[in-house]
């Protein structure tokens, strides 16, 4: 059976406004001024830094004597209730994926409160299996995470497709596995010389409607 695998942040879920919004509710839950939240913004890097470095400076820029892993874990268990739904067209189109037979596997990398946004934007129902990257201790764009997944649904990695936004998570995956590999562009052009999508999409709906149903 064919196996689509796709990323969650800035893919399945609109990461960046569910931090956005997080943001703008940290800062006002600390008295800080509204201003502060696009340079909460701007340090998150769109999701691709480390969030320990990030609440150090957030520690020294504000003054917080909290701790880091304190933040850190306060931000982890906050900001997910923030990820928006995920949107009904794209539920749409997830399900009738997998009423062609194909099976749809979550697999991303981050720490275990992934599931929780999986769960609270309502994508769970819509996915066969959800592999996160520190649960499992392997990252993309190694291909043992989709290996993993794809034993899940009992499904060969050989038949996969993938959508994704990271050219380095992966489309670079893709190449390697030598399977197809869509592109999430967001706005952005490909800079990567060393391997090239097998299709771009500007939106997560374009991206599933070029896979084969």
């Amino acid at each position: 059976m064919p196996i689509l695998f796709c990323d969650l942040d800035n893919t399945l879920i609109d990461r960046a406004a569910g931090y956005r919004a997080w943001a703008e509710h940290y800062v006002a839950a600390l008295g800080r001024d509204p201003e502060e939240v696009e340079w909460l913004v701007s340090i998150d890097h769109d999701g691709m830094r480390a969030r320990e470095p990030i609440f150090e400076e957030v520690r020294a820029r504000w003054g917080i004597d909290a701790p880091v892993t304190e933040l850190v874990e306060r931000y982890r268990s906050e900001y997910p209730a923030f990820v928006p739904a995920v949107d009904p067209e794209v539920g749409r189109r997830l399900a009738g994926l997998r009423r062609g037979g194909w099976r749809v596997a979550i697999v991303t990398n981050g720490p275990p409160s992934q599931r929780v946004k999986v769960e609270r934007c309502g994508l769970l129902p819509l996915v066969d299996v959800v592999v996160i990257s520190d649960v499992l201790g392997v990252s993309k764009p190694d291909r043992r995470i989709f290996e993993a997944a794809a034993r899940q649904v009992g499904g060969q990695v050989d038949t996969a497709w993938l959508v994704g936004d990271s050219p380095e998570a992966d489309i670079a995956a893709a190449v390697e596995m030598g399977i197809p590999g869509i592109w999430l562009r967001r706005g952005r052009a490909w800079t990567e010389t060393r391997w090239r999508p097998h299709a771009v999409a500007e939106s997560i709906e374009e991206a599933l409607s070029l896979v084969p149903g």
